[in-house]
């Protein structure tokens, strides 16, 4: 097995064993022998275990940038199908892992946001920064007439997020992505869908 001793080549490793495992059930033994990396290595690039935390919930959040961020910005699609792609893009990848690993930032906030500090201020500022990317495409589609105006943008924003991650988590337990499925019918088809105009 070759050696790794980049940094992010372990934050990965870090990030893949956690999402399967959980974080307390990773131990930083089994990071080192995933990587294939003396225990000093991952001492050089992190004090601590927290630190590497917070390292891994960075990585998984660029990811998600990575992928959600250009069909946010995708023009050709109305706002409110550029958010329900946006969540069905998360559902297929999801999907794809056998509805086993969840979302990062969900099974972290139960895992660990009473245990350290610094990790649950990073959790939250993700889940800021998401629900204020979805507010804007809301406010988009509102000033489009496709939503009603009546409807707080922002807090519908943190309810999506909120219910997809609730459904995230249904289907862990259940072992099939119908909740989530349900998830996008009963927000895009149902609540907010339907309308022409408003």
């Amino acid at each position: 097995m070759k050696r790794i001793h980049n940094k992010d080549d372990i934050v990965q490793v870090g990030l893949d064993l956690v999402l399967s495992r959980g974080f307390n059930a990773t131990g930083v033994e089994a990071i080192l022998k995933q990587a294939n990396v003396p225990k000093g290595s991952f001492y050089n690039f992190f004090s601590s275990k927290e630190e590497f935390a917070l390292a891994i919930i960075d990585k998984f959040v660029a990811d998600r940038v990575e992928v959600l961020y250009p069909i946010y910005r995708d023009v050709s699609l109305p706002p409110l199908e550029r958010v329900k792609k946006s969540f069905e893009t998360l559902i297929a990848t999801f999907a794809g892992a056998d509805c086993s690993k969840g979302c990062l930032i969900g099974n972290l906030g139960q895992e660990m946001a009473d245990q350290f500090e610094n990790v649950r201020q990073r959790l939250e500022k993700s889940l800021q920064e998401w629900t204020r990317a979805l507010s804007e495409l809301l406010f988009q589609a509102q000033k489009e007439k496709t939503i009603p105006p009546d409807l707080n943008t922002d807090m519908l924003a943190e309810n999506l997020i909120s219910s997809f991650q609730g459904a995230l988590l249904r289907s862990k337990v259940k072992k099939s992505p119908e909740p989530l499925n349900n998830f996008i019918h009963l927000y895009f088809d149902v609540f907010l869908g339907q309308r022409e105009e408003i």
